[in-house]
C-alpha cells in the first residue's frame, strides 16, 4: 500500500493505482493502515478534477471507502458538475458512506426528477444506475423501507397452489371456493379465497397468476411491456393498505447458462422498473414480491407472482431446521396420503425424527394417545423439542438410536423418514434396512403400521418379502426423479395367519378327496371357523 500511495503522490499511473488502492481498502485492517500513512490528506480528493472520467470515478469510490467526511462538499460539487452519466453513480455510492443530510433535499429532488424522466435508449443503463444509488440514499434518509400490510384475504383471486407432480388432486379436493383445474405446477384456482387456501397444508407455494400472455417471448422489453399492461399492479394495490412502491426480485426458471441468465434478469429488471414507472423497484434485499418466469420447452416464459407480504402461519412451529429436514408441505402430504390408514388416539413413534417435522404433521392429521421420537443427532433433537413447544405438542424425545430404543407398550404406528445412503456402502445400507425392519417388528402392535418414506424401494420391498408378518397395504411414488417412495406396511399376526392358511389347505384337500355326493346323500354341514377380532382398524 505504501508504494501505491507514493506513486499516487508522484502522479504515476494514477488510474491503475487508484484501482489497486480501492481493492486494498476492502480488506480487513487496510483502512487503519492507510490512515496511519497520512494526516489530513487531500490527495485523493484532488483527482475528482482530473480530465480522465475513469480516474474521477475511482477517486470517488476510494473516498467513500476512506469514509472521508471532510471531502463531502467536493464530492457533491463533482456530482453536480459531472458531465459523464456513467460516473455519477460512483459519487452517490461514496455519499452513502458519509453523513450527507445537508444535501437530502437536493438528492430527493434529483431522484424524483429521474423517476419522471424517460431517457433515450443510449442513456437508460446509466440513468437506471443513478436511480438505484439515489434510491439507497433516500431509504437511508427515511429510516428504511416501509413494509406493506396484506389485506386481501377475502377478495376472490386467481392463484396457483404448487404441489408435487401427480399429487395435485390431493390438494385440489381441499380447495373450498373457486374453480380448480390441475396443471403441471399444481392446482390452478380461479376466484379462490386466500384465507381458506392458507389452511391447506399440502401445497408448497401460493403464486398469483397474471392476466397476460402465458407464453412470453425471451425478450425483456416485450415481457416488461406485457406485465405493465397486466393485472399485476392492480393486484398489488388492491391487496395492500399502502400504495407505496413495491420492491421485487426476479426468479428465472430456465436451463440457460448462469451468465446469460444473470444478464437476462438484469435487463428484465431494469425494463420492469421503467415500464411500471418505478412502482416496482428491483432489490435483492428488501423485496416483498417475487416475479417468477418459468421457461417452457418452446423457449417461452410463464409469468406468475409470489407475495412475501402474506403471513404464512401453517408451519409457524418450524423454527429450527437442519439441511436434512423434510419440507413441511411434503410431511403434510404424506400424512394426508396416509389418512385412511391412521389410528385415532394411537401410540406413535418417529424412528429418525430430526427436527420433528414429519411427526408433528402426523399429529396435526389425527389425535394421538402418546408420541415418542428418537434420534442420535443431539442438535436436531434439541431443535425438535423447541419446535414441539411452539406447536404445544406433548412429544417424548429420546436421544438414542432407534435400534436401541425399547418400550413397555407396543406402538400402533411407526413413522420413518429413512436416512439416505450417503457414505454407506450398498452392503451397509442393506444391513441398515434389515435391522430397521427387525426392530420395528419388535415395537409394533399386531395390526400396527409402518409409514416409511425412503429412496431405497428395492431394499424396503426385499425385507417386506422376507418378513411374512409384514404386509404392504399401499405405496406411492412421491418423486420419480430420485426414486422417493412412501410405503404403508401392516404388521399381521403371523401365527393366526398360518392357522387360517392350514385350515384352508386342509379343507381344500378334504374337498378334493371327498367322493361325489349322490342325490340321495344328505349334505354335510361344515364347522364355521371364527376369526379372532381384527384389532385396531383405521379410524378406531
Amino acid at each position: 500500500m505504501q508504494k501505491v500511495y507514493e506513486d499516487l503522490k508522484q502522479g504515476r499511473d494514477i488510474r491503475n493505482n487508484l484501482i489497486q488502492l480501492k481493492q486494498m481498502l476492502k480488506e480487513e485492517g487496510a483502512l487503519e493502515q492507510y490512515l496511519s500513512m497520512t494526516e489530513d490528506d487531500e490527495l485523493i480528493a484532488s483527482f475528482l478534477q482530473d480530465e480522465d472520467a475513469k480516474i474521477r470515478k475511482n477517486a470517488a469510490l476510494v473516498l467513500g471507502l476512506l469514509q472521508s467526511q471532510e471531502s463531502i462538499d467536493k464530492l457533491w460539487e463533482a456530482y453536480v458538475s459531472e458531465p459523464q452519466l456513467f460516473v455519477k453513480g460512483a459519487y452517490l455510492a461514496a455519499l452513502q458512506k458519509l453523513d450527507c443530510r445537508a444535501y437530502e433535499k437536493q438528492l430527493k429532488a434529483r431522484y424524483q426528477k429521474l423517476l419522471e424522466y424517460e431517457p433515450p435508449l443510449e442513456e437508460q443503463k446509466h440513468i437506471q444506475d443513478e436511480i438505484k444509488e439515489l434510491r439507497r440514499l433516500v431509504i437511508q434518509f427515511d429510516g428504511g423501507i416501509s413494509r406493506h400490510v396484506f389485506t386481501g384475504y377475502d377478495k376472490p383471486q386467481d392463484f396457483i397452489l404448487t404441489t408435487l407432480k401427480n399429487y395435485q388432486d390431493t390438494t385440489s379436493v381441499q380447495v373450498e371456493s373457486g374453480a380448480t383445474r390441475m396443471i403441471p405446477m399444481g392446482v390452478q384456482v380461479v376466484g379462490g379465497n386466500i384465507r381458506e387456501a392458507l389452511k391447506i397444508r399440502t401445497f408448497r407455494e401460493l403464486l398469483f397468476t397474471l392476466r397476460c400472455d402465458k407464453n412470453l417471448p425471451p425478450k425483456p422489453s416485450v415481457i416488461a411491456g406485457e406485465l405493465a399492461k397486466s393485472n399485476m399492479i392492480r393486484i398489488l394495490k388492491e391487496l395492500h393498505q399502502e400504495q407505496d412502491p413495491f420492491y421485487f426480485r426476479l426468479e428465472i426458471k430456465s436451463p440457460m447458462p448462469l451468465d446469460k441468465k444473470s444478464a437476462f434478469a438484469k435487463k428484465l429488471a431494469a425494463e420492469i422498473e421503467q415500464r411500471t414507472r418505478h412502482f416496482l423497484i428491483n432489490s435483492t434485499e428488501h423485496y416483498e414480491a417475487e416475479l417468477r418466469f418459468v421457461q417452457n420447452r418452446n423457449g417461452g416464459f410463464y409469468p406468475c407472482m409470489k407475495l412475501y407480504t402474506i403471513p404464512m402461519k401453517r408451519f409457524s412451529y418450524r423454527k429450527y431446521t437442519t439441511s436434512a429436514s423434510m419440507h413441511p408441505s411434503l410431511a403434510a402430504l404424506l400424512a394426508e396420503l396416509a389418512s385412511s390408514w391412521l389410528t385415532d388416539h394411537a401410540r406413535v413413534l418417529d424412528a429418525f425424527c430430526g427436527t420433528g417435522t414429519l411427526l408433528m404433521e402426523r399429529m396435526y392429521a389425527l389425535n394421538v394417545r402418546s408420541a415418542y421420537a428418537t434420534d442420535t443427532f443431539a442438535e436436531a433433537l434439541q431443535g425438535a423439542r423447541e419446535n414441539a413447544g411452539i406447536a404445544h405438542m406433548n412429544i417424548h424425545f429420546v436421544h438414542r438410536s432407534f435400534f436401541d430404543f425399547t418400550h413397555d407398550q407396543k406402538f400402533h404406528e411407526i413413522w420413518a423418514d429413512m436416512p439416505v445412503r450417503g457414505q454407506k456402502t450398498k452392503e451397509e445400507q442393506d444391513a441398515f434396512y434389515h435391522d430397521f425392519f427387525e426392530h420395528a417388528r419388535k415395537l409394533l402392535a399386531v395390526r400396527g403400521r409402518i409409514f416409511m418414506f425412503c429412496n431405497e424401494s428395492g431394499l424396503a420391498k426385499k425385507y417386506m418379502r422376507l418378513n411374512p408378518d409384514l404386509h404392504l397395504k399401499q405405496e406411492f411414488c412421491i418423486r420419480e426423479k430420485d426414486g422417493a417412495y412412501f410405503f404403508i406396511i401392516e404388521m399381521r399376526d403371523i401365527q393366526k395367519t398360518e392357522i387360517k392358511d392350514q385350515i384352508k389347505e386342509t379343507a381344500s384337500k378334504e374337498a378334493s378327496a371327498e367322493p361325489e355326493r349322490t342325490q340321495d346323500q344328505p349334505e354335510t354341514v361344515s364347522e364355521t371357523v371364527k376369526e379372532e377380532p381384527a384389532g385396531l382398524q383405521p379410524g378406531n
